[in-house]
């Protein structure tokens, strides 16, 4: 054989040899691990691949979890895809929990990921082990189906994130104090919401404080201490009891368009990643809208 019909036979063999080698590295590359995130590494505590919450929805949930986790050492993420593809949801958003190493590295790493795949209209928070005694699976199905769903099918994405989120947060202050929060009745988009005893109370009030004003003012002049009876105010005077009584000393609560929640919002952050826990065993709840 010459050496011009070598060299084609040379190729072959050549060939050959790069598809052994680099076939194996492209399906490890592609293999999907329930340990190893399938997505990007993370940018903050609101990771929107998606692009469905506004900058001002993601920076007052950022800053709300970011402030929580410094007061508590607790990581809450959040992760929006547009679709998981043919993986289970639950799978998927395992892998990111876990791959993300969410939590702290440390014994006690209580951690959460609320997940959306906004084309799948799905959804599902996984809980690490040591907050499942805070947000129990059941406790975390019925905040989503009562918070995240109804804004969701609205196409309220960044609200029902937040309001979720909150709950969450509340729910674990809540426990963890040793009182009991319902998270039966979520906040009405103006107002706040009142028990009717607590209305029904507050209206007998003012119903007698207005009679023993009624009742005086009939006998003809007043007290000289009256004028300090309402810190000088009177009903309607700054500083007056009335007003904090009759709204449950909660301030006025009312919503703006974009959360159910008081907020605030603050610039820059101090992102310096997860930290590393990744404690997940399946706990958690999910759905669909």
């Amino acid at each position: 054989m010459t050496l011009k019909s070598h060299v084609p036979l040379a190729a072959f063999f050549l060939l050959i040899f790069h598809l052994a080698v680099a076939l194996p590295a492209v399906a490890q590359d592609g293999e999907f691990s329930i340990n190893r995130s399938p997505l990007p590494a993370p940018t903050g505590f609101v990771n929107d691949f998606a692009g469905v919450i506004s900058p001002e929805d993601k920076n007052k949930i950022e800053t709300r979890l970011r402030e929580f986790r410094q007061a508590t050492g607790v990581e809450i993420a959040v992760a929006v895809v547009r679709t998981t593809g043919e993986r289970d949801i639950f799978d998927y958003s395992l892998a990111v929990a876990r791959g993300w190493g969410i939590g702290l590295d440390q014994d006690d790493n209580p951690a959460a990921l609320l997940f959306i795949a906004v084309d799948d209209r799905k959804y599902f928070t996984h809980v690490s082990k040591d907050l499942e005694d805070e947000l129990p699976d059941g406790l975390v199905g019925d905040i989503q189906r009562r918070y995240l769903v109804p804004e969701f099918r609205k196409g309220n994405y960044g609200k029902g994130i937040a309001d979720t989120v909150e709950m969450y947060i509340r729910t674990y202050e809540a426990r963890g104090s040793g009182s009991v929060l319902g998270p039966t009745q979520p906040t009405q988009e103006n107002g706040t919401n009142v028990p009717l005893f607590s209305i029904f109370c507050c209206l007998a009030i003012m119903l007698f404080l207005i009679l023993v004003a009624w009742s005086n003012r009939n006998r003809g002049g007043k007290s000289k201490d009256d004028n300090d009876r309402w810190g000088g105010g009177g009903f309607g005077g700054g500083g007056g009891a009335l007003p904090w009584i009759i709204l449950g000393g909660s301030g006025s609560g009312s919503s703006d368009s974009s959360s159910s929640w008081d907020w605030g919002s603050s610039g820059g952050s101090d992102w310096g990643g997860f930290g590393g826990g990744g404690d997940f065993g399946g706990g958690g709840a999910g759905g669909d809208w």
